[in-house]
């Protein structure tokens, strides 16, 4: 080998070490970022009749281990007394941990209704046992906002458990997951006070099978590496596919909320309660209605809070509240991470679920609830006493109001353009009216005060605008609602084009048809001489005008063109195969036959009625010979 050969090897050898070193931090980085440490924390409130369902659950747990990157650490409480205990899962063994490790001053029973004593267990276990990712988990009975994990006549209601997770946040500590194996804790009052306290919580909104989570389940997911997101999404998942295979007599709910996204959804829900509010003597009885149409769930009047509002939308058709309550559900989409659930035919239905319950009783909201600081923060609870009086006596209040609203065509050209609303004089409130586009959008507010009077609204886009009329009192308060919809903007569209076979030649007599979304016929025209067609449409009055679809031509030739959304002036050409040309033909044969075919009845119809006639001159004739004497 020459000293050149020797150099150049030397060097690329070099190169290739050089290439490995920086590749293997990338390498370490990538493994260690997929195969991120946890520390599940286990609060087992069995102080009551779930006392038995300690030790099968901790069994669950002994199947997977504190092992290859997790930590499962419990601290139990069974119904007897002296029974409090602390431990690491091992896999099928435990170890068991004093209780003095955490608080020197605590004995062998503990009261978990306590916040001080979950704050100080969380504390302790992250501090003991560091990882990348924790989760903390309820375990317990569990009644919704009124609380969760009761032990001898206490309790962690929504203000304790707020307390022990600020407490947790004060102490640096960031909760990846805060899950609740309890019934009826998915609730936007529970998950609003734990917002800023930890990134996602796993809650039920139905109650929980009496054994409780597959924890020999759920917890390979915190080992087989993933985001918070994708884990809760498994465990969800996993959890509705072990309910419908046999081991559940419940339906089943679960749902992974982004507690970031809390703060959104509860200021869009405030602003909906207020409108609400406002609106409950006039539209009580559609509440009510609403509100039993909608899912309840296991507990004290706990309903689907996607669910309730789009009752409320339907039975309503209040555009005001509409548009409040699609801001709502577009923050409650934007919460819900993954939610899943399944109905069990011998339990109450989960067929509407979203993710998450709202209380919603038929009386007055309780002074417990008042505490909460959900109550305290939103206008829900005003809504709620304001609606409270009307279910047993949900008579409406309402104010008559004489207004009309049409569509007029402003220029007399034949076509609607604008809209007039006529309002006669009222002493009880103050009127006002607003104008929905074909989009759904507010397209104009008008204030029509409580005077005489007529106002013209011109229209922009083409299509069907609605307009909802308010009258009002001094307070606010609705005295009386309409909805009038089917006002047009109306405009002529002009669809043209040429049918051409593949040489370029016009094809005549081919039929152009203009479809709507179901499949009914608008309009239809046929090519002249040249292949040229022309198609008018008036829009709405015809049409909405999207959804469209052009047909050209029959059977095998037939071409399709979709019109999204149909302007005023459309240019839309075919080009046929010179195949399917044979559709003109096959109409200008039918239509020669159908000719000579006429003209033959015609012909045999004055034939035979000529040859009738010279019989019958015929005939005349020979009588006229026969009754004529000889001269």
């Amino acid at each position: 080998m020459n000293c050149s050969t020797f150099r150049n090897a030397v060097l690329a050898l070099a190169a290739i070490s050089l290439l490995f070193t920086m590749l293997a931090p990338l390498q370490v980085s990538a493994q260690e970022a997929k195969n991120e440490t946890w520390t599940f924390m286990v609060y087992m409130s069995g102080d009551s009749s779930l006392s038995t369902q300690i030790s099968s659950d901790i069994q669950e747990m002994k199947k997977v281990g504190s092992e290859d990157g997790l930590n499962i650490i419990v601290l139990s409480d069974a119904a007897g007394v002296g029974d409090s205990g602390l431990m690491r899962v091992l896999t099928n063994s435990i170890e068991d941990i004093a209780l003095t490790n955490i608080n020197s001053a605590w004995g062998p029973e503990l009261n978990l209704g306590d916040p001080d004593v979950l704050s100080r267990f969380v504390i302790w276990a992250t501090d003991e046992y560091p990882a990348d990712r924790y989760m903390l988990d309820l375990w317990g009975h569990g009644n919704g906002w009124p609380g969760v994990c009761p032990d001898k006549g206490d309790y962690l209601d929504a203000n304790d458990i707020e307390t022990a997770m600020s407490d947790i946040d004060d102490a640096k500590i960031r909760l990846d997951i805060v899950s609740m194996d309890a019934c009826q804790m998915g609730m936007l009052e529970i998950a609003y006070e734990l917002r800023g306290k930890a990134g996602y919580a796993l809650l039920s909104q139905k109650d929980v099978p009496l054994n409780g989570w597959p924890y020999d389940l759920f917890l390979p997911h915190l080992k087989s590496g993933g985001t918070p997101e994708e884990i809760g999404t498994a465990m969800i998942d996993t959890y509705i596919t072990w309910g419908m295979g046999g081991n559940s007599l419940y339906s089943l709910t679960l749902s992974l909320i982004d507690l970031g996204k809390i703060e959104a959804l509860t200021g869009a829900l405030d602003d909906y309660s207020v409108a609400a509010e406002k609106m409950t003597g006039y539209f009580n009885p559609e509440f009510i209605a609403a509100r039993a149409d909608t899912e309840k769930y296991d507990g004290n009047a706990q309903y689907d809070l996607v669910h309730l509002l789009r009752n409320i939308d339907r039975s309503t058709e209040c555009m005001a509240l509409k548009s409040l309550s699609a801001k709502v559900l577009d923050a409650m989409d934007s919460c819900i991470v993954h939610e899943n659930s399944w109905t069990n035919v011998l339990d109450e239905p989960a067929e509407y679920t979203n993710g998450m319950s709202i209380w919603f009783p038929d009386h007055v909201p309780s002074v417990s609830y008042m505490e909460t600081h959900f109550a305290q923060d939103t206008a829900w609870p005003d809504f709620l006493y304001s609606l409270a009086g009307y279910f047993q006596e949900p008579g409406r209040v309402e104010v008559p109001h004489a207004i009309t609203v049409a569509s007029e065509d402003s220029d007399a050209d034949g076509l609607a353009d604008a809209i007039m609303i006529s309002q006669e004089a009222s002493s009880e409130g103050t009127a006002t009216v607003e104008i929905y586009g074909p989009d759904g959008n507010l397209f104009s507010e008008q204030d029509m005060g409580q005077e005489t009077g007529t106002i013209h609204i011109q229209l922009d886009a083409l299509g069907y605008y609605g307009a909802a009329t308010y009258l009002r009192d001094v307070n606010g308060t609705l005295l009386n609602y309409t909805l009038k919809t089917g006002l047009a903007k109306e405009g002529m569209s002009i669809i043209s084009g040429r049918v051409t076979s593949n040489t370029g030649r016009g094809l005549a007599w081919v039929g152009v048809s203009l479809l709507d979304s179901l499949g009914n016929t608008v309009a239809m025209v046929f090519t002249d001489n040249s292949g040229f067609y022309d198609m008018e449409v008036v829009i709405p009055r015809d049409t909405n005008g999207t959804g469209l679809i052009l047909v050209c031509g029959l059977g095998t030739g037939q071409q399709n063109a979709t019109i999204g959304t149909l302007g005023s002036l459309e240019t839309i050409d075919f080009s046929m195969d010179i195949s399917s040309a044979y559709i003109p033909w096959v109409v200008r044969v039918i239509g020669a036959l159908n000719l000579v075919a006429f003209l033959a009845l015609v012909y045999w119809v004055a034939w035979g009625r000529e040859k009738r006639l010279r019989k019958a001159s015929e005939t005349v004739n020979v009588i006229d010979r026969q009754t004529i004497p000889p001269s």
